[in-house]
Formats: structure tokens, C-alpha cells, sequence
């Protein structure tokens, strides 16, 4: 039961993120395609499983929701927000 019409693509600098990323949402998405860049990042793109979504938040916001989160996992573990105190 794929929702066809919410579709996303997420970033990731490296690995960690998205291992984390995917086990966080395994049952929620599906993905459709998985391609390492030059830069040695994981561009995914990806579905909306309907079967395992809730009804009441409407399936955009959810898809919004996960994209969200992606980038913050990637943040988490690629160390972007990180701040150097000299």
C-alpha cells in the first residue's frame, strides 16, 4: 500500500545518519531509490507506506514530519552543528 502522491528525498553526509534514519522509519516508508553521490553522501527517495500511517495528521504533514527529521539525524551524526570554542 504505497501512497503515491507523497513522495520525498532526503540527504545524507554519511552512513551513520541514514542506518539511523531507516531502522527510526522502517515500517512508515519505502524506498525507491538509493544512489551514493560524488561527494560520498546517500541521496534516497522515497514513499509513504499508508499501511503503517496514522489517519488524523494528513499524510503531507507526515511526509513533512520525516523529511524533517532526516535532517536532523544527519545533522546529528555528520557534526555540522557542531561549534569550536577557541
Amino acid at each position: 500500500m504505497t501512497d503515491y502522491t507523497t513522495q520525498g528525498t532526503v540527504y545524507f553526509h554519511n552512513l551513520a545518519g541514514l542506518n539511523e534514519w531507516q531502522r527510526k522509519y522502517y515500517s512508515k516508508i519505502i524506498i525507491t531509490e538509493h544512489m551514493e553521490t560524488a561527494d560520498k553522501g546517500y541521496l534516497i527517495t522515497f514513499f509513504l507506506n499508508r499501511k503503517h500511517l496514522s489517519v488524523k495528521p494528513s499524510y503531507t504533514d507526515q511526509l513533512m514530519d520525516i523529511v524533517l527529521d532526516a535532517k536532523t539525524i544527519d545533522y546529528y551524526h555528520s557534526g555540522i552543528n557542531t561549534v569550536s570554542l577557541i
